[in-house]
């Protein structure tokens, strides 16, 4: 029997101000793919959405289980917001009080982790 590390991150990370990155974990027939996207709009609704699993599991280490998704817009002019979900795929509309990138505004950043904690190794399941 055969245990993994009590905890598992997923990051995904981007520069704006369009952003989107994919990740596979995992290996087959086992495989993830964890998918972000989102942009930030000059002084409107800006959007995100982040793509993950309740639980992931990976032959000879085990299943896992989701405790939480956070994330984080910050930009170089010192503004940023972070949320916290407790399910896998989420998605926000927020207001952004600067200039967008493409129009000369803050550099920005949109970075996405899910936090997954061990819960057993897969002979149980």
């Amino acid at each position: 029997m055969v245990y993994g590390a009590d905890t598992y991150d997923v990051v995904l990370s981007d520069s704006g101000p369009t952003f989107y990155a994919t990740k596979n974990v995992g290996i087959w027939p086992f495989t993830y793919t964890f998918k972000m996207q989102g942009k930030v709009i000059s002084y409107s609704t800006s959007w995100y959405s982040g793509s993950g699993y309740s639980q992931i599991s990976f032959p000879f280490v085990g299943l896992y289980s989701l405790d939480y998704a956070y994330v984080r817009l910050s930009n170089s002019a010192g503004f940023y917001r972070s949320w916290t979900y407790h399910q896998g795929s989420f998605t926000c509309n927020f207001y952004y009080p600067y200039l967008s990138d493409a129009d000369g505004g803050p550099s920005s950043k949109l970075t996405m982790k899910w936090h997954y904690e061990f819960v057993g190794d897969l002979g149980s399941y």
